[in-house]
């Protein structure tokens, strides 16, 4: 029967608790993308709709359904400010004001709101509802832009905040830029 001593399992237990300190570190630090099924769900039942598949808008058409009140328009509210954070100076033709943007059609007192609906056509909703509060991100200061968002897109309600003050919200900043400060 072999004995274990405090020298041999020390090193033992420091490998399994540096292992689960990796594993730790890595979880929740990728942001999922929205609307993903969680884990373990079975996407091909019978109640999950195949996302893939058009759908029949009743008319003998490939129109999406879309039911009362819902619809694929954008409607924000742009309130972009500067910030008390001293550093960086804010990027050039950065101006405090609030816009109004529409999409579906574009309009709105939006300097671009082609481009703006653009991009979101692009990015979807994402950018707006990802909160970056827990995930690890790198200390650095882009400016003192701040850009508060409200208002709806495709049925989602909006009402966030973008900023420069860490390295996940730089580029989560840089990823609307269209939108929020083109």
């Amino acid at each position: 029967m072999a004995q274990h001593t405090f020298a041999t399992a020390l090193p033992t237990r420091l490998a399994a608790l540096a292992a689960l300190g990796l594993l730790l570190t890595a979880c929740g630090n990728e942001p999922t993308e929205v609307g993903t099924p969680a884990t373990g769900s079975d996407e091909s039942s019978p109640s999950a709709p195949d996302q893939d598949a058009p759908s029949d808008g009743g008319d003998g058409t490939d129109a999406p359904q879309e039911a009362p009140g819902e619809g694929s328009s954008t409607e924000l509210t742009i309130e972009r400010s500067l910030g008390d954070d001293e550093g960086p100076t804010p990027q050039s033709g950065f101006e405090e004001g609030t816009w109004t943007l529409t999409c579906a059609p574009a309009g709105g007192d939006h300097p671009d709101p082609e481009s703006a609906c653009a991009e979101i056509e692009e990015v979807g909703t994402e950018p707006f509802l990802l909160d970056t509060s827990d995930m690890m991100c790198t200390m650095q200061i882009g400016g003192p832009e701040v850009v508060r968002v409200t208002g709806s897109i495709d049925g989602t309600e909006i009402d966030t905040e973008f900023n420069k003050r860490n390295g996940c919200e730089i580029e989560r900043f840089a990823e609307v830029e269209e939108v929020i400060a083109p």
